[in-house]
C-alpha cells in the first residue's frame, strides 16, 4: 500500500521531476520501492480517440535519487500498451523514450555532482566552518549562489551546529572515559540526567545496552587532581545506587572530538589570567578575561558575527576578533568546525576492541587504522575513535544505516581485527553533549600518518582505500 504521504525525500524528488518531464509523474510503491510511472496519450486514428500510455521511468532510493529503468524494460512495458503494426506511434514511443532516458540519465548526473559538491562543503565546514563562501567556491568550483544554496540546504538537511574545537590540553586538562555497570536497580532517565548535567567536567553521557549501562566522557586535570575529580565523580553520580565503575584515560588521534558543555566554562574561570606585578603576562595554560569570554560565546555558535559578539560580551568593537586570532595562533582552538546534529540512522553504537592477544593484534593493526578512516556518503564512518587503557585496546563510535545490519558491522570488524575481544554497546539513549559528527581530512589524523611512516602506505591508497566515491 502505498502511504497517504510520501517520505519528505521521495516528495521532493517526485515534484522535480514532474517540472523536469512536463507531463504527469506518479510514485507506486511496488515490490518495497518507489517506482516512477509517466503518464501520456496519443491519438489513435482507428479507435478516433485519445489513449493513454504509461511509461516505466525507474526507482527512488530513500535519498530522492532516480535510478532510471533500463532501456528494454521500459520499451517492453510501452510496446505491450500499444497496436505494434502502427510504425508511426512506434517511431513516436521511441523518441519520447530516447528523451526520457536522456533527462534521466541528465538527472543522475546531477545528482551525483550535487552529492561530490556536498561532500566537498562538509568536509571544508568540517576543517574550517568560518572559510567564507567565495573561498569555497574556489574549491568545489561553482558560483557563490549556488554554494550558498548547497550550505543551507545541507544545514536543514542534517540539522548542522557550528562549534569550536579546543585543545584542552594546552590548560592542562585530559579526556577520561568511564563505564558504568548498574549492579541490580537502574536510576531513571530524569534521574540520570539531573545528577550529571551538574558536574561540569561530564562533557557527553549516553546509556547504553550491552556490557555497560552507561558511558560517560569527562575532562578532568592531567595532574593528581585527575584522581579527586573521577573519585569525586563516582561520589556525586548515583550515590544511592550500587555500580561497578571501570575509568580509563582516552587516548586521541584525530577522529576524536567531544564537544564540550557550556558547564565546562565554569571550570575554565580558574584559567583566566589576572595581572600582577609578579605575573605581568599569562602563563601558558592561562588565558585573558576576553579571550575566555570569545571561548564561551562561541562554544554554542563558532561562526557568530564578531561584531555581534563584541555586544554580547560588552568589548570594544574588534576586540573578539583579536582575542579570536590569538587564540588560534596559541593552537588553544584548533578550529571552527560542525556538527551533523541528524545523520538519519538507525542508532549508533560503541564498539569496545579490549586487546586479547598482542602477537594477533599487532600485525592487524594497520586494518584496524585503515577501518577507522573510511567514510559513508556524507560522513566518517566512525564519527569518534580512541585508544583506551581499560579495557586495553580502542573504543569506536559508528552509525548504523537504516539499510545495514549491526551483525555485518560486528562480523566485519571481528574478522579484520584479530587479537581482540569486541564488546558492543548500542546507545539508546543521550543523556547529556553532543556526539560530534562531520566528515573530517582524514590527511590531518595521526592514523594517516601512522599509515604512510609506520606502514609505507602511499598517500593515494589511503585515500583510495577509504574514500567514499558514489
Amino acid at each position: 500500500m502505498l502511504p497517504k504521504r510520501l517520505p519528505e525525500n521521495i516528495g521532493k524528488a517526485v515534484q522535480a521531476i514532474r517540472k523536469e518531464y512536463g507531463h504527469y509523474v506518479e510514485a507506486k510503491f511496488m515490490r518495497n520501492k518507489y517506482r516512477l510511472f509517466e503518464a501520456t496519450s496519443f491519438y489513435d486514428p482507428e479507435a478516433k480517440k485519445p489513449k493513454k500510455v504509461t511509461r516505466y521511468l525507474g526507482w527512488l532510493t530513500d535519498h530522492g535519487q532516480l535510478i532510471p529503468a533500463r532501456h528494454n524494460d521500459i520499451k517492453t512495458k510501452v510496446f505491450n500498451e500499444i497496436d505494434r503494426s502502427n510504425e508511426q506511434k512506434i517511431k513516436e514511443l521511441e523518441e519520447s523514450l530516447k528523451n526520457a532516458e536522456k533527462r534521466a540519465l541528465e538527472n543522475g548526473v546531477r545528482k551525483k555532482k550535487t552529492e561530490k559538491h556536498e561532500r566537498e562543503i562538509l568536509r571544508a565546514l568540517s576543517m574550517n566552518a568560518r572559510i567564507t563562501v567565495p573561498e569555497l567556491t574556489k574549491i568545489i568550483g561553482l558560483s557563490n549562489n549556488a554554494t550558498k544554496y548547497h550550505i543551507n540546504n545541507l544545514e536543514r538537511k542534517y540539522d548542522i551546529k557550528y562549534l569550536l574545537e579546543i585543545d584542552i590540553e594546552k590548560f592542562g586538562y585530559i579526556n577520561y572515559i568511564a563505564f558504568l555497570k548498574f549492579k541490580d536497580k537502574k536510576p531513571t532517565y530524569e534521574e540520570m540526567k539531573s545528577q550529571l548535567e551538574k558536574i561540569p567536567y561530564v562533557q557527553v553521557a549516553v546509556t547504553t545496552t550491552g556490557a555497560y549501562d552507561m558511558v560517560i566522557f569527562l575532562v578532568v586535570e592531567s595532574n593528581s587532581e585527575a584522581r579527586v575529580s573521577t573519585y569525586e565523580l563516582t561520589k556525586l553520580a548515583f550515590p544511592s545506587y550500587n555500580v561497578e565503575w571501570d575509568m580509563s584515560p582516552a587516548y586521541f588521534g584525530g577522529l576524536d572530538f567531544i564537544p564540550l558543555r557550556d558547564r565546562f566554562f565554569e571550570i575554565l574561570k580558574e584559567k583566566i589570567w589576572t595581572r600582577t606585578k609578579e605575573r605581568p603576562r599569562p602563563a601558558s595554560d592561562e588565558i585573558t578575561e576576553i579571550e575566555y569570554k570569545v571561548l564561551r560565546a562561541m562554544n554554542s555558535n563558532a561562526c557568530a558575527d564578531f561584531t555581534s559578539i563584541d555586544k554580547e560580551i560588552g568589548a570594544e568593537t574588534g576586540r573578539s576578533n583579536y582575542a579570536y586570532h590569538q587564540l588560534m595562533k596559541r593552537g588553544i582552538i584548533k578550529r571552527t568546525t560542525i556538527n551533523m546534529q541528524d545523520l538519519h540512522s538507525k542508532f549508533d553504537v560503541i564498539f569496545l576492541l579490549g586487546q586479547e592477544n598482542y602477537k594477533l593484534w599487532e600485525p592487524n593493526r594497520e586494518k584496524l587504522i585503515l577501518e577507522t578512516l573510511k567514510e559513508k556518503s556524507h560522513y566518517d564512518s566512525y564519527s569518534f575513535v580512541c585508544d583506551i587503557m581499560s579495557p586495553r585496546g580502542s573504543m569506536l563510535i559508528t552509525h548504523i544505516e537504516k539499510d545495514e545490519k549491526l551483525e555485518e558491522s560486528i562480523d566485519r570488524l571481528s574478522n579484520k581485527i584479530k587479537g581482540n575481544n569486541l564488546y558492543t554497546l548500542v546507545i539508546t539513549d543521550l543523556l547529556l553533549g553532543l556526539i560530534n559528527n562531520r566528515l573530517y581530512d582524514k590527511t590531518q589524523t595521526r592514523h594517516f600518518e601512522a599509515l604512510i611512516s609506520g606502514y609505507n602506505y602511499n598517500p593515494d591508497k589511503i585515500m583510495e582505500s577509504t574514500t567514499n566515491k558514489d
